[in-house]
């Protein structure tokens, strides 16, 4: 009963998903999977599990974001580029951002 009542505060306790990041100056990408990126934004280090998987994301290759605003948000698209050639792998969208602890590095 009482590790049952400890699950529901932590579960409480943690924050919602983001729907936007304020970007800021600076915006890092890393690659985890074809459905999780890692993003540097203000900051801070946040996942976004994307709303499907995006073919051809691997660490070489380059992400471009269709809109240049200071915000980031879920459902933004991004191309998936090869970092020598014009060519562009995969259309991709962002998923919502969860904030990783303090001090947490890729």
């Amino acid at each position: 009963m009482i590790f049952a009542a400890a699950l529901l505060l932590a579960a409480a306790a943690a924050p919602e998903p983001a729907t936007c990041l304020i970007t800021g100056r600076q915006l890092d990408y890393k690659f985890v999977s074809e459905t999780e990126l890692l993003i540097r934004a203000g900051g801070r280090w946040h996942r976004s599990a994307l709303p499907e998987a995006c073919p051809g994301l691997k660490p070489n290759m380059i992400l471009v974001r269709r809109e240049a605003s200071p915000r980031l948000c879920a459902n933004d698209l991004f191309e998936v580029r090869d970092n020598f050639t014009p060519a562009v792998f995969s259309l991709c969208r962002f998923g919502r951002f969860e904030t990783l602890p303090n001090g947490a590095k890729p």
